[in-house]
C-alpha cells in the first residue's frame, strides 16, 4: 500500500529532536543544580525508603472503601504489558471492552453502559471525546500512563457520564528515577509472538532541581495482522501507531505544584471502516489516518495542615480521523465507480477547564470527633466537530455533499458549564456526603444543519440544564476494620450532536424510526401518518424535540481491612457492593405519541442491577487478587420489553503473585460467562435473543531484574488459545473473534 502520510515520519524526527534538547537542558541544569546542595527557601525532596530487593511490592489492590473507584498503579500496568489501557482492566468489577481487538474498534464498557457518550475519559484532568459512527475513539498509549482511576457509576465530579469516568495520569520523572538518581533514561524493547508486533519506549528524564521535574516519552508498536486460535489471521488488524510525552513540573513552594503535559497519539494503515462491529469491514475498509492530542496546564496547592486545597486545570484536546477510500483498492460502500475516490475528515476538538476547592470549616481539635470539609467545584468545557466529505464526482458532491457537508456526520458545538458542592462530615464511626450538582448544556447546529433549520422555521441551538443531588452515608462497625456504606445519586445525559442533528434516514427522525417500526398503534395507514398529521419535521431534523435521558442510581455494600491476618506483614482489603440503576427518556426511544397530532415522546426505560467484589490479600513474599462482577437488567423500547443485550458476561478474575529478590512470577485466570446478545429479528420485527459461549483465560507475568540497570519480563496472554467472541460494540450482537495465543518478551534498560 502507498504511504498516504508521510509527514508522519516528519514528527517522529522532530520529537527525537525535541527529546534531545530536552535531555541536554537537563543535564546542563543537574550539572549547576545538584539535589545535594539546598538553597535558603528552596523546597527539598521528601525522603524516600529504599527497600533491599529490587522486585518492590504495590498494593495488590487499590480501591476506595465507600466509593466505586478503583485504580490501576504503575507496576500493575507495567506487569502486564498491555498494547492498550483496555487490556489492563479485566481485574477492575463491573469493566470490559466493547468492541475490539483493533484500535479503532475499543471502548468501554462499565456496567453495561458502552457508548462514548456514557463514559467520560479524562487524560491529566482533560475530558476527551470523539463522535463517529461506529468508531471506538480512546487513544492511550500505556506505557506512557502511571495510573488508571475507574470510577463507576454516577459521581459527582462527572457531568453525562452515566457509567463511570476513566482517568488516566501520565507519568513523572519521580515515578522513574531511582532513589538519590536525579537524572535518568529508560529503553525497552519488545516482541509479541501474536502477530510479531515490534514495541519500542524510550524515555530521558530528572529532577536537575528540587523543584524541577523533567519527563520526555515516546512509544511505538508495528506489528502484522493478528492471528486467530485456529492459525488464521484477523483481516485489517495490523497495527502502526505512536505516542509522546513531553511533561514538565515546578514546585516553587512545598504547598504549590504546577505542571504542563503533551500526549501525542498517532495510528495509519488500511483498517475497517466499522471496527467497533462483530463483523468489521461490512461497510469496507478504509486507508485511515488518526491524531489524537492533549495539553494539560494544572496548578495545585495544598495547605501544610491539610485543611484547604485547591486545584485547577486548563486543557485542550484534539482528535482528527481521515478516511481515504479507493474503488477497485479496496472493499466499501463509498467508493465505486460514480463516486470515485471518497475523503471524509472529521476534526473534534474540545477545551477543559475545571477547578475545585476544599475548605475545613469544623476541625477534629485534641479529643475531637467531628470533621467537616466543604468541597466546591467548577466546571466548563466546549466541544466543536467539523466534518467533511467530499468525492471524486463533482455532481454527487453538489448533489449529496454540497460544500463537504455529510448529513451522517453532522458539525456542531456543545458547550457545558457545572458546579457542584459536597460537604463531608465525619463524627466518630459515621461519615454523611450531601452533594448537589447544576449543569447547563447548550449544543448548536453548525453549517448546512443550522441552514435547514433556520428554513424550517426549528432552533439552530438546543439547551438542557438540570440539578443532580447525592448523598453517601458510611459507618464503621469495627473501626478501620468493617465499614458499611450507601449511596444514592441522580445524573443525567443530553443528546449527541448525532442524535440531535442527523437528518432524516441517518438518524431517528423519519417515519419509520418514529413509528417504532410502524408498530405503534394508531398506525394503521400511511406509513409514519397518525391521523393524517406526519411526526417528521420539515427539515428531517428532531433537534430540540429531544428530552435528555435521565438516571438514578442506588448502591450499598461492605468493606473491609484486615492487617496481620496472615502474619505480621500481610493485609487483606475487600469490598462488595450491589448497585440497582434506573435510566428514564432512553434517546433511541423517540418515537411519535399514537394517534396524536405530530407530538413525540421518549417512553423507553431501563433498568439494570448487579453485584461486584474486588479484593486483594498482600504478604511479605506473595499476593493475591480477587474480582467478581454480575449484571443483569431489561429495556423497555415503549411498545416491548427485553433483557439488557448490552451486559457483558458474569467475569471472575484470580492472579496469584510470588515475589523472589529479583523475580517476580503472576498466574492470572479468569472466567467470563455466557452473555445475551441480538441475533436477528422476527416476521414482526422484533429482536430474536441469543447467547454468546462463555469462555476460559489463562495468562502469566514473569519479570527478573537482572541488576540494577536490566530487567526482562515474560508476559502470556490466552496460553489455553482458547476460542472466544468478544463484546459487540455495535448493535449487541455476537461480537468479533478474539486473538489466540500471545506471548510479549520485552528487555528494558535504564541508567
Amino acid at each position: 500500500m502507498p504511504l498516504l502520510y508521510p509527514r508522519a515520519r516528519a514528527r517522529r524526527v522532530r520529537f527525537t529532536v525535541a527529546v534531545s534538547a530536552l535531555a541536554q537542558v537537563a543535564c546542563a541544569a543537574w550539572a549547576q543544580s545538584p539535589l545535594t546542595t539546598t538553597e535558603p527557601g528552596e523546597a527539598t525532596l521528601p525522603a524516600v525508603e529504599v527497600q533491599a530487593s529490587p522486585i518492590q511490592a504495590e498494593r495488590a489492590l487499590n480501591m476506595d472503601p465507600v466509593l466505586s473507584r478503583t485504580v490501576v498503579g504503575e507496576r500493575q500496568l507495567a506487569r502486564r504489558q498491555a498494547s492498550t489501557v483496555f487490556g489492563v482492566l479485566d481485574e477492575v468489577p463491573g469493566v470490559s471492552v466493547n468492541g475490539g481487538p483493533r484500535a479503532s474498534g475499543m471502548s468501554f464498557n462499565i456496567r453495561g453502559y458502552s457508548d462514548n457518550e456514557d463514559i467520560a475519559v479524562q487524560v491529566d484532568g482533560v475530558v476527551k471525546g470523539f463522535e463517529k459512527y461506529r468508531f471506538g475513539g480512546t487513544f492511550i498509549e500505556p506505557d506512557l500512563i502511571k495510573s488508571l482511576e475507574v470510577r463507576r457509576g454516577a459521581q459527582i465530579e462527572s457531568a453525562g457520564a452515566l457509567g463511570g469516568t476513566v482517568v488516566a495520569s501520565t507519568k513523572d520523572a519521580a515515578d522513574l528515577l531511582r532513589p538519590g538518581q536525579t537524572l535518568g533514561a529508560r529503553l525497552r524493547v519488545g516482541w509479541a509472538s501474536n502477530n510479531n508486533e515490534h514495541h519500542r519506549f524510550a524515555a530521558v528524564y530528572g529532577r536537575p532541581s528540587a523543584s524541577l521535574d523533567l519527563l520526555a516519552a515516546q512509544s511505538t508498536r508495528v506489528g502484522n495482522d493478528m492471528r486467530l486460535p485456529d492459525g488464521d489471521t484477523l483481516p485489517l488488524s495490523a497495527v502502526d501507531t505512536g505516542s509522546q510525552l513531553l511533561k514538565a513540573s515546578w514546585f516553587p513552594h512545598d504547598d504549590w505544584t504546577l505542571s504542563a503535559s503533551w500526549l501525542g497519539y498517532h495510528d495509519q494503515g488500511l483498517q475497517a471502516y466499522d471496527a467497533t462491529a462483530g463483523a468489521p469491514g461490512t461497510f469496507g475498509d478504509t486507508q485511515r489516518r488518526i491524531q489524537d492530542e492533549t495539553l494539560s496546564l494544572r496548578a495545585q496547592w495544598l495547605a501544610p495542615d491539610d485543611t484547604r486545597e485547591w486545584r485547577v486545570t486548563l486543557g485542550q484536546a484534539r482528535t482528527r480521523v481521515r478516511d481515504h477510500f479507493e474503488p477497485g483498492v479496496n472493499k466499501t460502500l463509498f467508493a465505486n465507480a460514480i463516486t470515485g475516490v471518497v475523503n471524509d475528515d472529521i476534526d473534534y476538538q474540545g477545551q477543559t477547564l475545571d477547578t475545585s476547592g476544599r475548605i475545613r470549616l469544623l476541625g477534629a481539635e485534641a479529643g475531637g470527633a467531628s470533621l467537616l470539609d466543604l468541597r466546591l467545584g467548577l466546571q466548563a468545557g466546549q466541544q466543536v466537530r467539523s466534518s467533511t466529505r467530499v468525492t471524486a464526482n463533482a455532481q454527487i458532491n453538489r448533489d449529496l455533499y454540497p460544500g463537504g457537508f455529510n448529513k451522517a456526520q453532522p458539525p456542531g458545538d456543545k458547550q457545558q458549564t457545572g458546579v457542584y458542592l459536597q460537604a463531608d462530615w465525619r463524627s466518630g464511626a459515621w461519615q454523611v456526603l450531601p452533594g448537589m450538582r447544576w449543569d447547563r448544556v447548550d449544543i448548536a447546529a453548525a453549517g448546512s444543519t443550522a441552514e435547514a433549520l433556520r428554513q424550517a422555521v426549528q432552533a439552530t441551538r438546543v439547551s438542557y440544564q438540570r440539578s443532580s443531588p447525592s448523598l453517601v452515608l458510611s459507618h464503621e462497625l469495627v473501626p478501620r476494620r468493617w465499614t458499611v456504606f450507601a449511596q444514592w445519586a441522580q445524573a443525567f445525559r443530553p443528546p449527541l450532536m448525532d442524535e440531535l442533528y442527523s437528518q432524516n434516514a441517518y438518524g431517528n427522525c423519519n417515519a419509520y424510526s418514529l413509528s417504532n417500526g410502524f408498530r405503534v398503534p394508531g398506525y394503521y395507514t400511511t406509513p409514519g401518518v397518525s391521523n393524517g398529521v406526519s411526526p417528521v419535521p420539515a427539515s428531517g431534523i428532531c433537534g430540540d424535540l429531544y428530552a435528555m435521558e435521565t438516571s438514578r442510581t442506588t448502591e450499598w455494600g461492605v468493606s473491609t481491612r484486615q492487617p496481620g491476618l496472615l502474619g505480621d506483614k500481610s493485609l487483606l482489603s475487600a469490598k462488595l457492593t450491589l448497585f440497582r440503576n434506573r435510566t428514564d427518556n432512553l434517546l433511541e426511544s423517540l418515537v411519535a405519541v399514537p394517534n396524536g397530532q405530530g407530538a413525540l415522546m421518549q417512553p423507553g426505560v431501563e433498568q439494570r442491577h448487579g453485584a461486584e467484589l474486588e479484593a486483594g490479600l498482600e504478604g511479605q513474599s506473595g499476593f493475591a487478587t480477587l474480582s467478581y462482577s454480575r449484571i443483569r437488567g431489561h429495556v423497555f423500547d415503549g411498545e416491548v420489553t427485553e433483557p439488557l443485550t448490552s451486559a457483558p458476561g458474569d467475569r471472575l478474575h484470580l492472579s496469584l503473585g510470588w515475589r523472589w529478590r529479583d523475580v517476580e512470577a503472576v498466574l492470572r485466570w479468569q472466567r467470563v460467562g455466557q452473555r445475551l446478545v441480538i441475533t436477528g429479528t422476527d416476521k414482526q420485527q422484533r429482536n430474536v435473543i441469543g447467547t454468546q459461549a462463555g469462555y476460559h483465560l489463562l495468562g502469566l507475568s514473569l519479570r527478573w531484574q537482572i541488576n540494577r540497570f536490566v530487567d526482562v519480563s515474560l508476559n502470556g496472554e490466552n496460553l489455553g488459545n482458547s476460542e472466544y467472541l468478544l463484546n459487540n460494540g455495535f448493535g449487541n450482537g455476537p461480537g468479533t473473534q478474539a486473538p489466540g495465543r500471545n506471548v510479549r518478551l520485552a528487555v528494558s534498560g535504564r541508567y
